[in-house]
């Protein structure tokens, strides 16, 4: 499933789902990777309904590492043709990313089908937030051991007219691919295979400086690297991993990679996070911070303080997605419910302690409260946030206290 490069880094392989408690303390304590057999998918409707096996090979060779399933087009095309969905085109870089058009899913499966070999490594359908287009399909249930996920528990609950969420479909040819990078928040992904396979090159963290040029620029495409721009990157400890029909692939945080696909590919991808990769993920919403208050310091002299920490949050917001109240709406959610559990006293079996999360929630609320402005920018936001988790950190540490006290 392997083919290492560079330096030896073990990819565990499980033929059957571990157990959650094994895989907390191997992989999601640890941030390594894991690759899981198709037991795990064996029984989605997505495995079932949309793919078929494979009636003519048209990819190219890759060592014997080619798939046996692709997509049912005349299925998907029925069912969820009306469908608005977002393109990529692999061919046309937009900065870090790829140029991306928005059209319906039978417009993408017909031009998909065409021209498919010429075009098949060109259009890639990605971020498709199908749950929430088709709510009532029940196309996969997360497994056990990725149930822990604050992310998908707190944007879907926010007060909004369209709440977001990070569970996502991919689909595309052979060829497609998506660039080098890390993922969002620096969280947590896990990635099962339909149908096709993935070529994934990951990247250890702790070599971010290999991937950058003098301006700071990272590696778009590990593919086509100009030596002279980034000396260094040939450097890099990393490790190529074939994922084939069926398999997922666990992607801990700030792991960079790269996927190819290999024949017509589809996928199912969360991103995730819990309170085991929760300093992490602050973290890198410190890191962008302190970029985005480096980027306009030179207008600082202009503003008073609380307008200066508002345009750095409101910045923040836009560039990575989250800022501070975020972080502190997904706080004050989580913890609501880690308090219903010790309530109910019922706790899950596919999650860690209460203590341990709590502790997680802790040490990251006591590192962004030294900063002076936290209060400011929530007070002048009228956010009550602040207030909510401090009073729940007290609450749930009293309930865990007398829980211990009585159990002793």
């Amino acid at each position: 499933m392997s083919d290492r490069k560079l330096d030896a880094v073990d990819i565990t392989y499980y033929a059957e789902p571990p157990s959650y408690q094994h895989f907390l303390a191997e992989h999601l304590l640890k941030n390594e990777p894991a690759l899981i057999g198709p037991a795990l998918t064996a029984s989605w409707r997505a495995r079932t309904e949309w793919a078929q096996p494979i009636k003519k090979t048209t990819t190219r060779d890759h060592d014997n590492h080619n798939p046996t399933t692709e997509p049912n087009f005349q299925f998907l095309f029925q069912t969820f043709g009306a469908a608005q969905v977002q393109v990529a085109d692999c061919l046309e870089r937009d900065f870090t990313d790829q140029k991306r058009g928005n059209m319906t899913f039978a417009q993408f499966i017909e031009m998909w089908q065409s021209n498919a070999e010429e075009s098949a490594g060109r259009y890639y359908l990605k971020d498709w937030h199908f749950v929430k287009a088709f709510p009532d399909y029940h196309a996969y249930e997360v497994p056990d051991i990725f149930e822990d996920d604050w992310m998908n528990e707190y944007w879907p609950s926010r007060d909004e007219e369209d709440p977001d969420d990070y569970r996502f479909v991919y689909m595309g040819g052979d060829g497609t691919f998506t660039p080098f990078h890390a993922d969002v928040y620096r969280s947590y992904s896990w990635s099962s295979n339909i149908c096709g396979v993935k070529r994934w090159t990951l990247f250890p963290p702790g070599q971010e400086h290999l991937f950058k040029d003098k301006f700071g620029n990272n590696v778009y495409d590990i593919r086509d690297v100009d030596e002279k721009k980034f000396p260094r990157f040939s450097e890099a400890k990393r490790v190529v991993i074939y994922q084939v029909d069926g398999t997922t692939l666990f992607v801990p945080s700030g792991w960079w990679h790269q996927v190819e696909n290999i024949g017509a590919t589809i996928s199912i991808n969360h991103n995730w996070n819990n309170a085991c990769n929760l300093k992490m993920m602050s973290k890198s919403l410190g890191s962008d911070l302190a970029e985005v208050c480096h980027t306009i310091s030179d207008v600082k002299d202009m503003m008073d303080a609380l307008e200066f920490e508002q345009t750095c949050q409101r910045i923040l917001l836009i560039n990575s997605g989250w800022n501070w109240e975020t972080l502190w709406g997904m706080f004050a959610c989580i913890m609501e419910r880690l308090k219903q559990d010790l309530d109910a006293h019922s706790p899950c079996e596919n999650r860690p302690p209460v203590k341990f999360s709590l502790n997680a929630i802790r040490e990251v609320v006591d590192y962004w409260s030294r900063f002076p402005a936290l209060k400011t920018v929530f007070k002048a936001a009228d956010n009550q946030d602040l207030q909510v988790v401090d009073k729940l950190l007290i609450d749930i540490e009293h309930k865990l206290k007398k829980m211990s006290s009585m159990a002793s």
